[in-house]
């Protein structure tokens, strides 16, 4: 079990926060971290990441032991059903149609994590030296930096970096990508929207992870370095220690 901290703020251009996430614990005990952006007019953004997190956290905490063969499928069938169940809810209600959110959760393991993605919301393993992206962003600045058309620095001041090619609750049908990743050499995992690496660079993040303090302390830093970058969008992440990283 990790110590982790959920971390949001809605920031200075925005006037609700459409983020959603949490720490959440099954019958033995065990650990998922979920994180999820919502997109969509009036409270539609807002409705669609808290009914996600919601689905995932009522389905874990019922759950016994989830073997590591069993997670990523466990995962995928789940975020597949969540996603239906959105999907119909805004096909009935016309003011939520076309409603969506990314969704980035991890459940844990002793030295390892599995990991299901939907969308351009993150996930790192960080330790003094790496910062390691788990996930690959469904978006399609990421798919022109894939293909070679441009850099990656190019893709950080991109226009259109925000369009976003999968998402939970726009298609009947949507299957997250999956990844088993180790975690024995690293200090931390971080999963989070695109508020924070949008606009605060890789570097900066380790910086402040490589400084000695609390992970309270870290997450604040992260929170006020997203702020000083005049980040447009809310910024959530959840931010935690990990064992490893001193080998």
């Amino acid at each position: 079990m990790l110590n982790a901290q959920f971390f949001t703020d809605t920031g200075q251009h925005r006037e609700k926060n459409e983020d959603a996430g949490g720490i959440f614990y099954n019958q033995t005990q065990q650990q998922m971290l979920v994180l999820c952006d919502g997109m969509g007019g009036h409270k539609a953004g807002e409705i669609a990441s808290q009914f996600v997190t919601y689905e995932l956290q009522k389905r874990f905490e019922d759950e016994n032991l989830i073997e590591i063969d069993r997670a990523e499928s466990w995962l995928r069938s789940n975020i597949k059903d969540i996603n239906f169940q959105l999907y119909n809810y805004a096909q009935e209600n016309n003011e939520y149609r076309g409603m969506g959110t990314t969704l980035v959760c991890a459940i844990i393991f002793d030295k390892e994590i599995v990991v299901a993605n939907v969308g351009d919301s993150r996930s790192y393993v960080i330790n003094q030296r790496r910062m390691d992206q788990i996930t690959s962003d469904h978006s399609f600045v990421n798919h022109l930096v894939m293909t070679g058309q441009i850099t990656k620095e190019e893709a950080f001041n991109h226009p259109q970096r925000n369009i976003i090619t999968k998402v939970i609750g726009t298609d009947k049908r949507v299957s997250p990508d999956l990844f088993i990743k180790k975690t024995q050499f690293y200090d931390f995992l971080l999963l989070n929207s695109d508020g924070l690496t949008d606009y605060v660079r890789d570097y900066e993040i380790q910086e402040v992870l490589n400084e000695e303090a609390s992970l309270d302390d870290h997450g604040e830093k992260l929170l006020s370095l997203a702020m000083a970058h005049d980040s447009k969008d809310n910024v959530s992440f959840i931010l935690s220690s990990l064992e490893g990283g001193k080998v």
